[in-house]
């Protein structure tokens, strides 16, 4: 009877890494920053500049009335072809209502015609404001009674606050108005919808309004802000980053009527013009907002969160077409899809108005912020006028919305508040727990959950206390290879009694077989490292007899196991280091006993520091690879690929290489297939074609403006999801053709797995991208496999030209594989070519390519002069 201690089985709470949870936690602000970092981005990179040569006044003069006629005309035509061709007299203006309500989304310059009637006899000082802060472009022009021209400033949201004439976030003009009758042309564009509200006022009436408006609008904005900062710090308090989306959606209305009122550029950022340009950012962000807030305040079914997320999904991609400019996802097509997002979330509401009490919260919220989005497009089609409310009907709408959400939040703090006040009694039932898991944490800490033996730091302990000085011992690390998959095929409760009743007989055993020579380690002839690993250790004494009872142990250890109705074996290997030789310490000792396990080609393996050192060696060139990329440590080399008769150079196949700190000089073929087993080749595929595209300008200094380069991918890469985007994006960052860039693919990666790979392939080559086929002839690809791909360049395998020269048969071979290429319609490169005798045969073939030190060693690429980049 064995009289080990009862064993303990325990569970492991799974939980999220700290960094995952903390990225859960933020992340509606983590989009909000990130879309507003890429509208920004898209603004700045796609402004064009400004030429600014006013200067803003600070004061408005009382002007007298002038008399400004209903008949308000527009064209769908830039001003200045209405001014070269004198168009303003003409009949091709259509009709806009007395109220100057909208157009809608032309997506044009329209310009529009008013006609002024100055009475009297004197030129009369008025001024002429647009009430439209968020327009992009106004280019107004007066065409006085003589027939005189008179181009006035342009204005628009999309240049500095300084480029105003008047320090108010109206578009004012000051003008001089001659007795008559006078014709005001204005030309607008604008990313959205296009109308203008123009009045033509004295100083005093002007300021007036603006104040009232400027007053009311502040008063709401304030009382968003409050519910913003209440909304943040009920997400502080409840630890819930799904509600964080209600602060987004506050964020991003509170930012949308900063633009629409002109107050970012007249307060906040007035150097900043591209800051408007987040508009279209802000629109879809607050339409994500509340898809995704949704489920997170009520309790909804799959389906209903997958079409919400199908909206959020519509939004997103409008978010990021929108400051593009793509056609069809401009703001009319982003109003349908708001208006049908808003009028879902709506009826799900109403279907729960009367069983779940924040529905109606909800229901009210997401009606006001209809109501004001279907008023705001109503205005835009032109059916309602254009005034302070219609202006500002969206703005109310969602603020009212928010604030209504926000009160919602508010009792679901209150609630939450009720709910922690009742859970003090299952705190006192914890602390009870806990103190019963104190009582066994002793126990917990040295021995391991699954099997109750020794665990690793009771291990090294135990090492640690002898002096292996004087008392060496060899440690032995048991890998039962089979456990995961018997844990597969029986689970896990199965597998983990099965490995407990093992190691309670090998525990008997050891005792029994090595005797007083066993190190004990706390009660125990064995530990465990993991369930997979475990550990015994004897004290050397001669090195025949220690191999003799280790090859006795690793015996007992291959035999079927039996327990009940299972008989298996557990697939057992041995690794052994000695103490003190392969360290001076246990956990060194243990290292090394770790490495010697590892070796599958026997089943029990002494470890050998040359074999340790290699290992070693691999996993740092591993550890490193990604930091060689980011230094200069790696670098590429360009080798030609020439026209054999002439010499041309057509291409150049880019190299990589590495001058490692440690290890010097590591060739290729010592790190790259150990990177695709350890999955990080994609990285190093991503970085080769990304630097070659860099060098690229300097390679058609070299070689001429049609070199092509060519880059070698793997069987990872072909099965990567982003690859096409990847490569696609790299080539439009640097501005090349994909028709410059080479991808070449071994025959071996493209036989890997054929679907794939043809898909892959096929794609890349509708992208533009030259596909060459690499080391043709040395894998075992079957001919109706490879006319499937879609190639364009075959690249015939050095081996090829072993003794060609000597061996008829040897010719004949080359000559079919060059007549495959030529029948396939490919470019047909010869690699591996070193000497001039096998260079001039070749010259016999033509149309034939070679690559080879006959033409040229591999050379990095000679840095591009500034006047030719």
């Amino acid at each position: 009877m064995d009289s080990e201690p009862a064993s303990h089985t325990g569970t492991v709470s799974l939980t999220n890494p700290p960094s995952i949870r903390w990225f859960n936690r933020w992340i509606p602000f983590i989009i909000l920053i990130l879309a507003a970092g890429y509208g920004l981005t898209a603004a700045l990179l796609t402004s064009s500049p400004i030429d600014t040569d006013h200067v803003m006044l600070t004061s408005i003069s009382e002007a007298p009335p002038v008399e400004l006629h209903s008949d308000t005309r527009y064209l769908l035509s830039p001003l200045a072809d209405v001014i070269a061709h004198q168009r303003w007299h003409t009949e091709a203006w259509l009709p806009l209502s007395n109220d100057r309500a909208g157009i809608g989304y032309p997506h044009q310059p329209a310009t529009f015609r008013f006609e002024l009637t100055t009475s009297g006899n004197d030129p009369v000082a008025s001024q002429v404001m647009v009430a439209a802060p968020y327009l992009d472009h106004l280019e107004p022009t007066l065409i006085h009674p003589d027939g005189t021209v008179e181009r006035l400033p342009i204005m628009g949201d999309l240049y500095p606050f300084d480029n105003r004439q008047v320090a108010l976030p109206q578009w004012i003009w000051p003008v001089i108005l001659q007795p008559g009758n006078t014709v005001l042309l204005v030309e607008v564009r604008n990313n959205g919808p296009v109308m203008l509200p123009l009045t033509v006022a004295g100083g005093n009436q002007v300021v007036s309004e603006s104040t009232f408006t400027i007053a009311w609008k502040s008063f709401v904005t304030g009382l968003l802000v409050f519910a913003l900062l209440l909304n943040l710090s009920i997400v502080a308090k409840l630890k819930r980053p799904g509600l964080g989306w209600l602060s987004v959606l506050t964020i991003g209305v509170i930012y949308s009527q900063l633009v629409m009122d002109g107050l970012g550029l007249w307060l906040l950022w007035p150097n900043l013009p591209e800051l408007n340009a987040l508009l279209s950012v802000s629109l879809p962000l607050c339409l994500i907002a509340l898809c995704e807030f949704t489920p997170n305040f009520m309790a909804v079914s799959k389906l209903v969160a997958r079409i919400l997320r199908a909206f959020s999904v519509a939004a997103g991609l409008h978010l990021l077409a929108a400051p593009l400019s793509v056609p069809l996802l401009g703001q009319g097509v982003f109003l349908v899809v708001g208006a049908a997002g808003g009028a879902f979330i709506f009826a799900l509401m109403l279907s729960q108005f009367r069983s779940q009490p924040y529905a109606r919260y909800f229901a009210l919220s997401v009606l006001a912020i209809l109501i004001g989005a279907i008023t705001t497009s109503l205005r835009t089609i032109g059916w309602l006028p254009i005034t302070p409310l219609t202006d500002s009907a969206f703005f109310l709408g969602a603020a009212a919305g928010s604030l209504i959400l926000t009160s919602g939040v508010g009792r679901l703090l209150l609630e939450e508040r009720k709910r922690r006040l009742s859970s003090d009694i299952l705190v006192q039932q914890e602390q009870k727990l806990r103190a019963r898991i104190e009582q066994d944490y002793d126990r917990v800490l040295k021995t391991h959950r699954v099997t109750g033996k020794p665990n690793r730091p009771m291990l090294e302990e135990t090492l640690a206390s002898i002096d292996s000085q004087q008392t060496p011992y060899m440690l032995c690390l048991v890998r039962l290879a089979r456990f995961n998959e018997l844990e597969q095929a029986l689970g896990y409760r199965a597998a983990e009694d099965l490995l407990k009743q093992y190691l309670r007989q090998l525990n008997r055993y050891l005792k029994r077989t090595l005797g007083d020579r066993l190190i004990m380690i706390n009660g125990y002839g064995v530990a465990t490292l993991d369930t997979v690993n475990h550990a015994f250790a004897v004290v050397r004494s001669d090195s025949d007899r220690d191999r003799e009872l280790i090859e006795t142990v690793s015996h007992w250890l291959s035999e079927n196991f039996r327990e009940g109705r299972f008989s298996f074996s557990w697939a057992a290997s041995v690794g052994v280091a000695y103490a003190p030789d392969h360290g001076d310490n246990a956990a060194s000792v243990l290292s090394a006993a770790g490495f010697a396990s590892l070796d599958e080609t026997r089943t029990l393996a002494i470890y050998d520091p040359s074999i340790a050192d290699w290992q070693y060696q691999q996993q740092i060139l591993m550890l490193d690879v990604e930091d060689a990329l980011r230094s200069a440590d790696m670098w590429l080399e360009y080798q030609p690929k020439v026209n054999i008769r002439d010499g041309k150079v057509l291409s150049v196949e880019a190299l990589i290489r590495w001058q490692h700190p440690e290890f010097g000089r590591i060739p290729p073929d010592q790190w790259i297939p150990l990177a695709e087993q350890v999955g990080i080749i994609h990285s190093v595929t991503l970085w080769v074609m990304d630097q070659a595209c860099r060098d690229f300008d300097a390679l058609k200094v070299q070689h001429g403006d049609n070199i092509g380069v060519a880059v070698n991918i793997s069987a990872k890469d072909l099965a990567h999801p982003l690859f096409l985007e990847e490569a696609g994006a790299i080539a439009r960052r640097h501005g090349i053709s994909p028709a410059n860039v080479i991808l070449e693919i071994t025959e071996t990666a493209a036989m890997a797995d054929p679907d794939v790979a043809r898909n892959t392939i096929r794609a890349l080559s509708q992208m533009g991208f030259r596909i060459a086929l690499d080391d043709f002839g040395s894998g075992h690809s079957s001919l109706g496999n490879l006319a499937s791909f879609p190639l364009d360049e075959l690249k015939i395998d050095r081996s090829f030209l072993t003794d060609v020269l000597l061996y008829p048969i040897r010719q004949k071979i080359l000559k079919a594989a060059l007549e495959l290429g030529e029948a396939l319609d490919l470019d047909v490169v010869v690699e591996g070519v070193e000497d001039e005798a096998i260079a001039l045969w070749l010259q016999q073939f033509p149309g034939l390519h070679g690559q080879g030190y006959y033409w040229g060693r591999p050379e990095r690429a000679v840095a591009a002069p500034a006047n030719c980049r």
